[in-house]
């Protein structure tokens, strides 16, 4: 959620740059999920991964993921965020990383960290990431285990983390908020505060790309959700957003793109609304000819006729994906959204000062 400061002189500078390549379509950041076998089991996936020793025989090759990386430089990407699945069950992924570093790429990975042992750590210390991001599902093993299905994966994730830092890898701990661990946030915050690294959560829990809506049965009750809110949601932890005309809910199909393990060109992570494919077609051409660019760039909320009347808009953090996957219309309501929203909408209300 956003809060109020005063932005630095870099990040002024930052948040610049981002505007412009907004506005151009030129591309900034991918996002590159390089496999989707997983040595985890997380019950609130939403991808269907497959076992790491699984046969995968339409995973991008090595040469084929560099080529591809030349293609991003060319066209002045400056980030690349490598995930999965689990990304470092790819044997070659600190070639493929390094490839991209000597194209000039900041380079995050994306990763459950249970892989990361002494030698693999000194591996990614090499590549010099921007950030290593390792997900954790509980301030304890009983809670963490329970999601992954995976004896051990919690004392793994942790061992990850230490490794890193004492090679001065910056790591930020990320947890999806969900109803068996929205209770122990601040003990993972604390947790992650004693560690030295950052804390980042999320409320998103949404369907798998199949179709199979069982990760819903994590997302957190509106008792659970409001209580939540009521601490981190208020007028001076909340900008209230104009939200009309060209208002965005986020940068979808401007400067970022989404390639998945088969070289299919997705405009992010959450719509997956393809653009081509790279064994088909020069990425320079799928960037600057495909319709769904300029499609969905065009979601503003003018262009959104249920939202752009909405009462709960200002308090909305839609996903048009979700929108797409959960309720079967990306231009309509997107149903856990307006949940949040009403909720939100609450939680802000009953911590407005009162008069004396």
């Amino acid at each position: 959620m956003s809060e109020q400061y005063t932005e630095a002189p870099q990040l002024n500078v930052y948040n610049e740059i981002v505007r412009r390549t907004r506005k151009q379509h030129r591309l900034l950041a991918v996002h590159w999920e390089l496999t989707y076998r997983c040595n985890e089991r997380c019950t609130h996936c939403y991808l269907d991964v497959m076992s790491p020793g699984s046969k995968v025989p339409g995973e991008l090759s090595t040469d084929e993921a560099k080529q591809t990386i030349d293609q991003l430089a060319q066209l002045g990407g400056l980030t690349i965020t490598f995930s999965g699945g689990e990304v470092f069950l790819r044997k070659d992924i600190f070639e493929i990383a390094q490839h991209a570093r000597q194209k000039g790429f900041a380079v995050r990975f994306f990763t459950n960290g249970i892989l990361i042992k002494p030698e693999v750590a000194d591996k990614i210390a090499a590549i010099k990431p921007v950030v290593v991001e390792l997900s954790i599902y509980g301030a304890n093993a009983e809670t963490h285990d329970s999601i992954t299905q995976v004896p051990g994966s919690f004392d793994l994730t942790i061992r990850a983390v230490k490794l890193l830092l004492e090679r001065n890898v910056r790591c930020i701990l990320k947890t999806p908020i969900m109803r068996e661990n929205i209770e122990q946030v601040e003990v993972l915050q604390q947790m992650s505060e004693d560690m030295g690294v950052s804390f980042q959560y999320d409320l998103t829990i949404i369907p798998k790309h199949t179709g199979d809506l069982s990760p819903l049965k994590h997302r957190p009750t509106d008792d659970q959700l409001l209580n939540f809110l009521r601490n981190r949601t208020s007028p001076s932890t909340w900008n209230l957003p104009e939200a009309e005309g060209d208002f965005r809910f986020c940068g979808i199909g401007m400067n970022s793109l989404t390639v998945s393990p088969y070289g299919e060109i997705y405009t992010c992570v959450g719509a997956r609304v393809s653009a081509g494919n790279v064994r088909q077609a020069p990425l320079a051409s799928i960037w600057k000819e495909s319709a769904v660019w300029e499609e969905t760039s065009n979601l503003t909320i003018g262009n959104l006729p249920v939202c752009s009347t909405c009462e709960l808009r200002q308090y909305c953090i839609r996903c048009h994906g979700t929108a797409a996957f959960e309720d079967g219309d990306m231009l309509g309501c997107s149903s856990v959204a307006y949940r949040e929203a009403r909720l939100r909408r609450q939680a802000y209300r009953d911590n407005m000062p009162t008069g004396d």
